[in-house]
C-alpha cells in the first residue's frame, strides 16, 4: 500500500513538501533570542561570530568577549556556523535571526540527506517517512532552531555518507570527491562527527564484499578519500589545542567531560547517568518516539534478507545507534550535560521509528484493511507532530525562559548606560553563561571569571565570601566599570553570601534596576 502511494511519477512532491513543513516549523519566532535552555553554548557561540564580524576575520583565532579586554582566543571546533553567520550580518546586520537561518538551512539539508541515504540503503516508502519523521522529531526542530554548530555538523555528515553510498553504488568518482571534502568538513565543525565512520565503515565493508571480483581500485580510492579527508581534521585539532594552552581563557571545548577526566567509578557510582539521559530523551523525543525507536531497533530491517549481491544497506541504522552507544560510553557526561550534542542520533532515530512504521501499518492494513492502515499513520503523525508544537512553545515562550530572559535584558540595558570601551562584569542566569555579555556587546568578564583556580562554571566560589570578594577587587584592578546581576542571582547571592552582597552594598552605588536586574557603577577611581 505504502509503495504505491510514494511511488508516483511526481514522487518529489512529497519531499518538497515535507522540507516546506520543516521549515515553517524552524522558523516560528526566528527573532526570539537566544533564551533557549541551550542558553550558554549559544550566546558563547555568538560572541564568536560578534567577534569575527566586528575585528577578527582570521577564523583559525575564535575569540570570545568574556575575558577582559586583551584579546581571547579558545580551542573549540571550527567555526563554520559562526563564520558564515559573521558574513551574512555584513549583508542584513548583525541579528540574531541571521544566525538561525543559517543553523535552520542546515537542518533542512539533514532532512534531505536522510532521505536520500534512506532510498539508497533501504527504500523509498521509508525514505519518505523517515523524512517527515525528522521534520517533526521534537529535538530536531529545538537543534535546529539553535545557533550551535550540532545541525551543521549532523548534515554535513548525512550528506557525506548518502554521497559515500552514491559512490558505492554507482562508482562514479565525483560523488566520492565530494564525499571526502563534505566528511572533512563535517567532522571540523564538530570532532563527535566521526563516530559516524563506524556505519560509513559498515556500509563500505557491506557493498564491497558482494562484488565480484573485490574491487581493489574502489577500496583504494575510498581509502585515499579518507585519508585526505582526515589530515586537516588532525592538523586543526592539534592547532586547536595549541590555542586552549597559549591563549587566555586557556580553554578547550567539551573538557572535563570524558570518562577519563572523572574515572569509570565515579560515572558508575552515578549509574552512568542513566537517569539523565532518560530526562533527556523524554523531552527531545518524547513517548511515542521513544517507543517507536525501540520496536524499530528489534525489528529485522529491509533487505536484511535479500540475496547477497544487492547494494543495500539493511543493517546502518542500526550501527549508527551501536556508534553513538560507543560514544556514550566515553561521553555520557558531555551527552547528558549539553543534550543538544544528542542531535548526531536524530537521523538514525528517524529511520527506525519509519522502520516501525511501516511494518505496524502493514501488519494493520491485513488486519482491518487501507483505511485503518492510513488512518493510524495519519494519527501517529498527528501525536508526534502535536508534542513537537508544544515541545516547540515550552523552548520559546515558557516561564522556564524567564530567568534566561533576564540575561537578555540584562545586557540590552548595559548596552544603554555603558561606553563602548567600558568594560563589564556580569552575574547570569546561569554561573557562567555569557548571554548578558553578548548583548551588552561589550567585553568584560563573567563572574567568578574564567581564570585558573576558579570555579567559574558554578556556585561554589560565587558562595565563597572572601574568595569571591577577592575576585570582585581584582576585577577592579583590571578595569571593569560596571557590575550587573540578574535578579535571579542576586536574590540567591543576597541569601547565601552576605560578605559579598554587603561588598556590593557598601562599595557600588546602584545606577539601574527592574524587576529583572540591578546595575551598579564600579567606582571610578578603581
Amino acid at each position: 500500500m505504502l509503495q504505491k502511494l510514494l511511488s508516483k511519477p511526481n514522487s518529489s512532491y512529497p519531499l518538497i513538501t515535507i522540507l516546506f513543513t520543516a521549515a515553517a516549523i524552524r522558523l516560528y519566532r526566528i527573532d526570539l533570542p537566544f533564551i533557549s535552555p541551550a542558553s550558554w553554548r549559544e550566546t558563547d557561540t555568538a560572541t564568536i561570530a560578534d567577534n569575527f564580524y566586528r575585528w577578527n576575520w582570521n577564523i583559525f583565532y575564535p575569540a570570545i568577549s568574556w575575558n577582559g579586554s586583551e584579546p581571547s582566543f579558545v580551542g573549540y571546533e571550527f567555526q563554520t556556523v559562526t563564520y558564515i553567520s559573521a558574513q551574512l550580518y555584513r549583508i542584513f546586520g548583525q541579528h540574531d535571526w541571521v544566525a538561525r537561518v543559517v543553523a535552520i538551512s542546515f537542518g533542512l539539508l539533514s532532512i534531505f540527506a536522510l532521505y536520500q541515504l534512506v532510498y539508497r540503503a533501504w527504500d523509498q516508502k521509508h525514505a519518505i517517512i523517515s523524512a517527515t519523521i525528522l521534520a517533526i522529531f521534537p529535538g530536531s526542530i529545538y537543534v535546529d532552531r539553535a545557533f550551535l554548530p550540532d545541525p551543521v555538523m549532523v548534515s554535513l555528515m548525512v550528506t557525506s555518507f548518502w554521497l559515500l553510498v552514491a559512490f558505492l553504488q554507482t562508482e562514479r568518482i565525483r560523488y566520492l570527491i565530494i564525499t571526502s571534502l563534505v566528511a572533512m568538513l563535517g567532522i571540523l565543525t564538530k570532532i563527535t562527527g566521526i563516530f559516524l565512520g563506524i556505519p560509513i565503515l559498515y556500509a563500505v565493508i557491506t557493498i564491497l564484499r558482494r562484488k565480484r571480483p573485490f574491487p581493489i581500485k574502489q577500496a583504494s580510492y575510498i581509502g585515499i578519500a579518507a585519508v585526505i579527508a582526515l589530515i586537516p581534521v588532525v592538523a586543526y585539532y592539534l592547532w586547536a589545542g595549541y590555542v586552549s594552552r597559549t591563549y587566555p581563557p586557556y580553554h578547550i571545548a567539551a573538557a572535563g567531560n570524558f570518562v577519563w577526566n572523572d574515572g569509570l567509578n565515579q560515572w558508575l557510582e552515578k549509574g552512568y547517568y542513566i537517569r539523565r539521559l532518560y530526562g533527556s530523551l523524554k523531552e527531545f523525543w518524547t513517548y511515542p518516539l521513544m517507543a517507536l525507536v525501540a520496536v524499530g531497533v528489534f525489528l529485522r530491517p529491509p533487505g536484511s534478507s535479500e540475496a547477497s549481491n544487492s547494494n543495500k544497506l539493511p543493517w546502518v541504522f542500526h550501527w549508527w545507534i551501536f556508534a553513538i552507544a560507543l560514544y556514550y560510553l566515553i561521553g555520557a557526561k558531555q551527552l547528558i550535560d549539553n543534550p543538544h550534542n544528542l542531535n548526531i542520533l536524530h537521523p538514525a532515530a528517524a529511520a527506525l521509528v519509519a522502520r516501525a512504521l511501516v511494518v505496524t501499518t502493514a501488519a494493520i492494513h491485513r488486519a482491518v484493511g487501507i483505511k485503518g492502515s492510513i488512518a493510524f499513520l495519519l494519527i501517529t503523525f498527528l501525536i508526534v507532530a502535536g508534542n513537537s508544537y508544544y515541545s516547540l512553545k515550552y523552548w520559546t515562550g515558557s516561564n522556564s525562559s524567564n530567568y534566561l530572559r533576564e540575561g537578555y535584558e540584562l545586557g540590552l540595558a548595559l548596552r544603554k548606560v555603558t561606553q563602548p570601551n567600558d568594560l563589564v562584569v556580569t552575574v547570569g542566569p546561569q554561573i557562567g553563561n555569557p548571554i548578558a555579555i553578548y548583548y551588552s556587546q561589550r567585553k568584560g568578564w563573567t563572574f567568578p571569571p574564567a581564570w585558573k583556580g576558579v570555579v567559574w562554571w558554578a556556585e561554589d566560589d560565587l558562595n565563597d565570601g572572601r574568595k569571591s570578594v577577592s575576585l570582585l577587587k581584582e576585577l577592579e584592578s583590571k578595569g571593569a566599570k560596571y557590575l550587573g546581576v540578574v535578579h535571579f542571582q542576586k536574590e540567591k547571592i543576597w541569601k547565601n553570601n552576605p560578605e559579598l552582597a554587603g561588598y556590593i552594598d557598601r562599595t557600588f552605588p546602584q545606577v539601574q534596576t527592574s524587576e529583572s536586574y540591578a546595575i551598579y557603577r564600579i567606582a571610578s577611581d578603581k
